[in-house]
C-alpha cells in the first residue's frame, strides 16, 4: 500500500471478505508482484527439474517418461503464467485447476520414470513442484481452494512414496519416515499458502473498508464546507452564533434587555452578510451563457445553489476550458425541474478528470446528477428536487 493511504480503522480480525473472493479481486495492482514471483518460481522449478534429472540420470528407468514429465511441467507453468497475464479472466478456478492437473501429471511421470531404481525420495523434483505451485497461487486463489489442493497433493505424494517403497531397492529407513519426508514440502508450503492467502485477503479488504470510511468522512466534510463557506458566504459562520442564541431563548422563554441588544446586533450582521453576498449570488455571473426563463435560480435551495456555483467556478478557472463555451441552462417542465451545464475543451476527458471531485459532490448534494462526454463537450445533468423556503 502507498504511504498516502489512510490508517486502518477496521480491525483485521473483525472483517470477512465475500466468499470466493481473492486478494487480487480487491487489489488488482498486487498482480504485478504476484506475476513476477510466479515467473521466478516457474524458472526455479524448471531449472531444478532439469538439473535433478541430469544429476540422477542413473536412477531413470524410462527416459520417455522422464522427458514427458519435463514437458508436462513446462506446460503447467506456462499455462499458469499465461493465465496470470490475462487481464480479462486471470487465474480463474478452472484455469488453476488445469495448471495444477498438468503439474500433477508431471509429478506422476517423474515418479514413474524412476520406478524400481529410485534410491532417495527426497531428490524427486516432482514432489517439490506441487509444493511450489501451491505457494505461488496464494494471491491468485482462495485459501479454501488451496486447502483442497494441499489435501490432493498430500494424498498423491503419499501414494507415490509408498509405490517407490515397494518397487525400489530395499532401504533401512522406516516407511513412515519416507512418507513424512515426501509429504513435508507439500504440507509446509501448502498450509503456508493457505495462511498467506487468508491474511493477505483480510488485510486488503480491511484497507478497502478503511478507505471507503475515509472517503465518506471527506465527502461529509466537503459537503459541510460547501454549505457553510461557499453556499451562503459570510452567513455560514454566523450560524455558530445565531443558532445557540435562539436555542437559549427557547429554553428560558424570556427576553432580557441584553438579549434584545444581542438580537439587534445579530440581525445587523445577518443583513450585512446577505447584502455582501447578493452581488455574487447570481449564477449567471459564473458562466458565459445563462438560460433561466422560469427564474429557477431565484427559487433554488441554497445547498443546490452552492453546489452548482462550486462546479461552475472550477470549470471557469480550468485552463483546459475553451473560453466562451461555459453554458448553464435551467428548465422547468410540468412535473420536474432540471439543469444542464455545458463546457467545451480540446481535451474534454482531462477536463472531466480535473472537475471530477466536484461532480461527485454534485451527486451527493443533489441526489440525481450525471455527466457524459459528447464529442469535445462535457455535459452535466442535474435535477432540482427542492426549492428554497
Amino acid at each position: 500500500m502507498s504511504a498516502g493511504t489512510p490508517s486502518r480503522s477496521v480491525p483485521l480480525g473483525s472483517v470477512r471478505a465475500p466468499r470466493g473472493s481473492t486478494a487480487l479481486d480487491f487489489d488488482p495492482l498486487a498482480a504485478i508482484s504476484a506475476r513476477g514471483f510466479l515467473i521466478v518460481v516457474a524458472a526455479v522449478c524448471v531449472a531444478a527439474a532439469v538439473g535433478l534429472t541430469v544429476t540422477t540420470a542413473s536412477q531413470v528407468s524410462s527416459w520417455p517418461l522422464a522427458i514427458g514429465s519435463l514437458v508436462a511441467l513446462a506446460a503447467g507453468f506456462g499455462w499458469f503464467i499465461r493465465s496470470a497475464f490475462d487481464f480479462t479472466v486471470g487465474v480463474s478456478s478452472d484455469r488453476y485447476a488445469t495448471a495444477f492437473a498438468l503439474l500433477a501429471v508431471a509429478t506422476v511421470l517423474n515418479s514413474l520414470s524412476s520406478l524400481g531404481s529410485n534410491l532417495l525420495v527426497r531428490d524427486d523434483w516432482g514432489l517439490l513442484t506441487l509444493a511450489f505451485a501451491l505457494m505461488a497461487a496464494g494471491p491468485f486463489r482462495t485459501s479454501a481452494e488451496l486447502g483442497l489442493y494441499t489435501g490432493i497433493s498430500t494424498a498423491l505424494v503419499t501414494v507415490l512414496s509408498l509405490l517407490h517403497v515397494f518397487f525400489s531397492p530395499l532401504t533401512a529407513v522406516p516407511i513412515v519416515v519416507i512418507v513424512l519426508v515426501a509429504c513435508a514440502p507439500v504440507l509446509a508450503l501448502g498450509l503456508g499458502a493457505m495462511g498467506y492467502a487468508r491474511v493477505l485477503l483480510g488485510g486488503i479488504y480491511a484497507e478497502r473498508l478503511a478507505q471507503a470510511e475515509a472517503r465518506d468522512r471527506q465527502f461529509d466534510a466537503l459537503r459541510q464546507q460547501f454549505i457553510d463557506d461557499d453556499g451562503v458566504g459570510a452567513i455560514g459562520p454566523l450560524r455558530t452564533e445565531v443558532v445557540p442564541f435562539l436555542a437559549r431563548l427557547r429554553m428560558t422563554g424570556e427576553l432580557s434587555a441584553d438579549d434584545r441588544a444581542r438580537a439587534a446586533e445579530l440581525t445587523a450582521l445577518l443583513q450585512a452578510a446577505v447584502d455582501d453576498a447578493r452581488p455574487i449570488d447570481s449564477l449567471g455571473d459564473q458562466v458565459d451563457v445563462f438560460i433561466d426563463e422560469a427564474g429557477l435560480s431565484l427559487r433554488m435551495h441554497e445547498d443546490d445553489r452552492a453546489t452548482i456555483r462550486a462546479v461552475l467556478r472550477e470549470l471557469q478557472q480550468s485552463p483546459r476550458r475553451t473560453p466562451g463555451t461555459l453554458v448553464l441552462e435551467l428548465l422547468e417542465g410540468e412535473e420536474d425541474r432540471f439543469g444542464i451545464i455545458r463546457c467545451s475543451s480540446t481535451d474534454v476527458r482531462s477536463l472531466r478528470a480535473e472537475v471530477l471531485p466536484f461532480i461527485r459532490m454534485m451527486r451527493l448534494m443533489m441526489g440525481t446528477a450525471s455527466d457524459e462526454v459528447a464529442g469535445d463537450e462535457l455535459l452535466l445533468h442535474f435535477d432540482l428536487q427542492r426549492l428554497a423556503n
